[in-house]
Formats: C-alpha cells, structure tokens, sequence
C-alpha cells in the first residue's frame, strides 16, 4: 500500500535519499550492491552510511544479501519512494490517497492532488506488459542488466503508455492528459466519472462517438490501443480511454489482430446497448495511420531508460 511508502519517504533524510540513489545507480553493476562501495561513492562518513542503510532497510526499502558479502538491493518500496521524491521535486504530486482506486494485474492507480490543487491520477506499473520489451533495442540494454530486466520492463511500460497519452491528447483524443512520468509511475489527470461496464444508463450513442473519435485519432498517429474493452473507458463528461501501456504501432505484426479484438469488444457491447458501432469504417481508416509510429518511439527507448 501507498501508506507505508508514504510514512517511509517521510522519515527519510537527505542524506537517506541521496544513499538509496547511490544503491539505484550502483544497480547497473550489481544485484546487490556491496556496501563497501556505496560507502566508497556517498562521500559521507561510514557511520554516516552504516545509519542510512539500517535505516532504509528498517523501513523495508533496502533487502540485504546474506551470501558472499554484505550488499544491498532496492525493493519495490525503494523504487515507488525514488520515484515520489522525484515527482514531489519536480512539484506534479503533493499527496496520494491511502488506498488504491484501481488495482490490475500490471499496475495500482491512486488519485492524489498537485500543490497547484489539481486533482490527478498516479499509475505505478508492476509489470511490463509494452510490447517494445521485444523489440532488439530493449533486449540488448536489458541483456546487461539482466538482474533488472522486471524493473525496467515496467519502466518501459510507464514510458510507452506516457508516450501514447501524450501524442493522443496532443492530437484531441479523449484521454486523461498526461502530466509527468518517472521511473515506473505516470502522473496524469484525474478523470470523474465511471467504468463504462458499470454503466447501466445513459447516452450510449454519445459515448459510441467519443470512444470512435478516440480511435480515429490514434490510428492516424499509428497507436492501436491492444487491450480496449468497457473496462478502459471511463464515462464522464466525456468518453475517456485509459490504459494504454500495451499499445502496438500499425506496423507492428499483431497490429491488425489487436486492432479488430478491439473493435469486436467495443462492436459487442454497443451493440447490447442498442448503438452501431461501425467497425469497417475503423478497419478502412488503418490505412490512412502513420505506419512508422513505433519508429519513433523505439528511438525514444534508447534515450530513457537507462
């Protein structure tokens, strides 16, 4: 829970953050990295670093090897703390609800609010789901770093879904608007409204547009969404499509596969609600999209994440 990653960071000293920042880094090298080095890299008196690491270990942000020698591995507390405190700094999160609003197989999602007062959404990824991970470029960074391949396959899956929001709010699609992203959390605008599943009334045929107008400006872009069902829109003002760290570029193999399981979620549930939803009009306009939008995106991976 956000609760007691919450109280931890709040515990933390500068001097706590900047030694879990040396352990992050040191990471490149080592599983765990041995103590005597961050000693050697914090530029603190050992007894300085010795009270630090009891510390962040104490508050379960630190695991320790007990093996060959005394190092020191960050935990997914430790990484969701780096991650706050970054976001903090770079003043887009104030504070987090103490539960979940969502919880999914792949990420946990909290409402919060900025220090400007605006209420926003902040998505930490558990697992990496991009289909970028496949992609040669990511593999051969990964492959050094083959003891940190889940981290950073949910810092991909944060970036790729970064990605998409931005380009499809830019565009004028109906999404949360995408506010900042570090490591493995999205920050993005909070959306009132319900899951489409849950809706037992209202205007469908709205809804129906919204969610094709959505579509349409992500296929122009070469996004093909790969996991829309009612599940992933939240009726609002607006019809909001959420979700997008699976997204699959128009040239990608599967796209057409993904695409058309897409359209025959959203044909069938329309359909029970007495809307067309017009499939063939989507399928036509594939070929309008922008081909090469994965390419840039795959640029993108060798820049960002490590």
């Amino acid at each position: 829970m956000i609760r007691s990653v919450v109280d931890a960071y709040s515990q933390l000293a500068k001097r706590d953050l900047r030694i879990l920042r040396i352990i992050e880094a040191g990471h490149r090298r080592y599983e765990f990295v041995p103590q005597r080095l961050v000693e050697r890299w914090a530029r603190y008196r050992k007894e300085e670093v010795r009270d630090s690491v009891r510390r962040l270990h104490f508050l379960g942000l630190l695991r320790r090897n007990v093996s060959a020698y005394l190092g020191w591995k960050i935990t997914a507390a430790g990484y969701d703390v780096l991650a706050l405190h970054t976001l903090r700094m770079k003043k887009k999160v104030l504070k987090l609800s103490p539960t979940p609003i969502g919880v999914g197989k792949e990420s946990v999602v909290y409402a919060g609010e900025s220090p400007s007062g605006f209420k926003i959404t902040a998505k930490f990824h558990r697992g990496g789901v991009s289909v970028f991970r496949h992609e040669e470029v990511f593999k051969a960074k990964i492959g050094r770093y083959e003891h940190l391949g889940h981290v950073y396959e949910t810092r991909l899956s944060a970036l790729a879904e970064f990605y998409a929001l931005e380009k499809v709010f830019e565009a004028g699609g109906y999404v949360p608007e995408p506010l900042a992203y570090n490591r493995h959390v999205v920050v993005m605008q909070y959306i009132d409204g319900v899951e489409l599943y849950r809706l037992d009334a209202g205007e469908f045929a709205v809804i129906a547009q919204d969610v094709l107008e959505t579509l349409r400006v992500a296929l122009r872009l070469g996004i093909v969404h790969g996991d829309l069902s009612p599940y992933n829109i939240i009726a609002g003002r607006r019809a909001y499509i959420i979700d997008w760290p699976q997204w699959v570029p128009l040239g990608h193999p599967v796209a057409a596969a993904y695409l058309r399981r897409d359209l025959h979620n959203m044909a069938t549930y329309f359909k029970e609600k007495g809307v067309n939803f017009p499939v063939e009009e989507l399928l036509n306009a594939v070929g309008e999209g922008d081909v090469d939008g994965g390419e840039r995106f795959i640029e993108l991976i060798k820049t960002s994440l490590l």
